[in-house]
């Protein structure tokens, strides 16, 4: 698979070896990380200074972003029935399977049952969280995520999710611009945010690959902060 470096964005394998229809969803077997890299910082550039003369210039320039971490890759897995002891009676392999990937920065494990689409209220909260300041910054959560942007409705468990929800969601890119393949969505469960990509098969990604995901996850990077931040994820394959 050919990897173009940018936006300090992680390529990522997800193997799942456990999800049965209407089950929770649960912690992927495997991740396997492929790759980490960051978007180049241009050197300065120099105009020479003439006495007498005044110049009119545009400048163009791309700064890295302070408020998101990048994951894009592929998943796959089984569908299985079988006992507490980890053995199975028959399993259904799956190259390119449907469902969500979902991503929270709490180590204690969402409650599904409480599973709804995030607010206005989570969001600014999760801004807050991230070092945001919503005015200024461009890339901010309430403006990254929108409660207009359409995206296939899902299942978490039993609950559906689906656009009439007022759901905060998010489109990424492939090589033409933004991809009506790759969507994701912000979920809460009344303690924490949880962002959820939905597993699309073999869908052209922004690198000029295929790929099964593409999503976002908060970070503050603000005010030169490096230091890094445990995300926990979560499959559900169907």
């Amino acid at each position: 698979m050919n990897l173009l470096k940018i936006f300090g964005i992680v390529l990522v394998s997800v193997l799942s070896l456990v999800s049965i229809a209407y089950a929770v969803p649960t912690g992927p077997s495997n991740i396997n990380v492929i790759s980490s890299s960051r978007y180049p910082v241009s050197s300065a550039s120099n105009l020479s200074a003439i006495a007498g003369n005044v110049t009119e210039v545009n400048f163009i320039s791309n700064a890295v972003t302070q408020t998101w971490q990048g994951y894009f890759g592929n998943a796959s897995g089984t569908v299985l029935l079988g006992n507490s002891n980890n053995q199975t009676l028959y399993d259904w392999s799956q190259a390119s399977p449907s469902g969500e990937i979902y991503a929270t920065r709490s180590v204690s494990t969402p409650t599904w049952a409480n599973i709804r689409c995030a607010n206005v209220t989570n969001v600014d909260d999760e801004d807050t969280a991230l070092g945001v300041n919503q005015s200024t910054d461009q890339d901010s959560v309430n403006k990254t995520f929108l409660n207009t942007t359409t995206f296939p409705q899902f299942y978490v468990g039993s609950i559906n999710i689906n656009t009439t929800q007022s759901c905060y969601a998010t489109a990424l890119r492939n090589t033409t611009g933004i991809s009506q393949s790759f969507k994701e969505v912000l979920l809460h469960d009344n303690a924490m945010m949880i962002y959820t990509a939905l597993l699309t098969q073999d869908s052209l990604g922004f690198d000029g690959a295929t790929h099964d995901f593409e999503m976002l996850v908060g970070e503050n990077g603000h005010l030169g902060d490096t230091n890094p931040t445990p995300y926990y994820f979560y499959l559900e394959l169907q």
